[in-house]
């Protein structure tokens, strides 16, 4: 795992602390946040904002994801964002991925 301030990153300082703030604020304060894919290599241009995110609780969570899909777009801009929420400790491919090749923020 990398750590945001170590890693450069393909967000400017304004987008990663809303991803983090707002994913706090929707999904509760021990959610856990991960950038992944293209934007994490500095290397590459465009791509979408791939977010995995860590919960305690899946309860309500469709909900919960569209609501803040809807609050980060209305702060960053209309932007292809994918989000992945996943039950802490999953051991799923796609979220042993994210945590090790994605930035935490």
């Amino acid at each position: 795992m990398r750590d945001a301030r170590r890693k450069e990153i393909r967000l400017s300082r304004k987008e990663i602390f809303y991803i983090k703030h707002l994913a706090l604020e929707v999904f509760g304060k021990d959610a856990e946040v991960w950038l992944f894919g293209s934007r994490v290599n500095p290397k590459l241009k465009g791509g979408d904002i791939d977010i995995y995110i860590e919960v305690s609780e899946m309860k309500e969570i469709v909900e919960k994801k569209l609501s803040f899909l809807v609050k980060l777009k209305d702060v960053i801009g209309d932007q292809k964002i994918d989000v992945i929420v996943k039950q802490k400790d999953c051991q799923e491919l796609i979220c042993r991925e994210a945590k090790e090749k994605g930035v935490k923020l």
